[in-house]
């Protein structure tokens, strides 16, 4: 029973450190795409080497006439920034962020609740090591740390 006792604990810590590492991974579909700042944003539209865009909330993803991509943060005002886009005949897309939901927020709570689970299971194993009761009531350590000589 002892041996089940601790490949379970061992599956359990690889488990909840592979759920952990998927969690804080970046996710395969997305590439590092530099930032640029506002102002160089509009340099650039003006210019007229912007040639779409895809706008969610007040983040901007972009494409130049090169292909190359880009980020904005955009100011939460984007009046002048549309029409600006439409004058110069840049492909506008709007996208809604998704929220996650429920999966989402157990996906990232889970790890944590694995990781203190094991922590508590662990304590209990080293209280119970520690202190063995004796058939006269009294107990004994088992750790041979403490143990007299």
């Amino acid at each position: 029973m002892s041996t089940f006792k601790t490949v379970v604990f061992w599956g359990l810590l690889v488990f909840s450190a592979f759920l952990l590492w998927q969690i804080t991974k970046a996710k395969p579909g997305t590439r590092s795409v530099p930032e640029i700042s506002y102002s160089e944003f509009l340099t650039k539209v003006e210019s007229g080497n912007v040639i779409k865009v895809t706008i969610s909330h007040n983040q901007v993803n972009g494409r130049y006439r090169d292909n190359a991509e880009f980020r904005v943060i955009a100011p939460t005002s984007q009046e002048g920034m549309l029409q600006t886009l439409h004058q110069k005949n840049v492909e506008i897309w709007f996208a809604d962020a998704p929220s996650g939901g429920w999966p989402a927020t157990l996906a990232n709570v889970a790890p944590l609740v694995l990781l203190a689970v094991l922590w508590l299971l662990m304590i209990r194993k080293m209280k119970s090591r520690q202190l063995q009761p004796q058939p006269d009531g009294t107990t004994v350590s088992t750790d041979s740390r403490w143990s007299s000589k």
